[in-house]
């Protein structure tokens, strides 16, 4: 009987375990979601055409996505609206950016790129009353850990990804002190990019020369916050680390 009080005992710190690694999902959960399958396209057999309403208290996001890389539309519409492809009041966001939605704070919707860029994803933010574009940035992917909105403003916490403007192989010192200024790092956690450069040669190096001059991609955790139609970001701690444009 011991033994089975302990399996037991194990199991459940096991689960427990696991429940606290599970990403969080910062954002609010809808009141209600609906999809609506459209009908196949002879050219894209494969794909599944469909028109997804997430509707929170004051509006509704429509997500109309026929299986292409990219969201065909994308809109922010009255709470009550119908859910089909095409309706009265869509205010239809237009943006290199947004390439589909990815979730609500308040009256923030945020939606992401279409793909990944230099190893991270971008994503915008909009006002949902007005449909309004607040600002853009780029996260390491499935980074972004918490975020309060209210109606003085947005908080976030994520992990930056930035392409800097010069290589930290090329002219490590003098690079370092810039990114190091430019974004309130201390240049003592810029990220040592050599591993990373000297990997790349290796593999391909009869591009050696122009992979040394590559701008170099570094992520950090920060705190962003906007208010008053500005943006604030601070360096948080924890680790950082260095990527290739890609």
């Amino acid at each position: 009987m011991r033994h089975g009080y302990v399996s037991i005992g194990i199991a459940l710190a096991l689960l427990s375990s696991s429940a606290l690694a599970a990403p969080v999902d910062p954002f609010d959960k809808p009141v209600a979601t609906e999809t609506i399958k459209l009908a196949a396209d002879p050219q894209n057999p494969s794909a599944e055409p469909k028109v997804t309403c997430s509707r929170y208290t004051d509006f509704m996001v429509k997500q109309v996505d026929l299986g292409e890389v990219g969201a065909e539309k994308l809109v922010l519409q009255a709470a009550d609206a119908p859910c089909e492809r095409d309706g009265a009041g869509e205010q239809v966001i237009r943006d290199d950016i947004a390439g589909y939605f990815l979730g609500v704070s308040a009256s923030y919707v945020f939606f992401q790129a279409a793909d990944g860029w230099n190893g991270g994803l971008s994503f915008v933010v909009y006002d949902s009353g007005t449909a309004t574009r607040l600002f853009d940035t780029a996260m390491a992917i499935d980074s972004l850990s918490a975020i309060e909105g209210d109606e003085h403003g947005l908080s976030l916490q994520f992990v930056r990804n930035l392409t800097t403007s010069c290589s930290l192989y090329a002219d490590t010192d003098d690079c370092a002190r810039r990114i190091g200024e430019e974004i309130g790092l201390d240049v003592s956690r810029v990220p040592d990019c050599r591993d990373v450069y000297e990997a790349e040669m290796k593999r391909t190096p009869d591009y050696a020369d122009a992979i040394k001059a590559l701008p170099s991609v570094i992520e950090y955790p920060v705190a962003l916050r906007w208010a008053a139609n500005a943006v604030t970001i601070t360096p948080r701690d924890g680790a950082t680390r260095c990527l290739l444009p890609s």
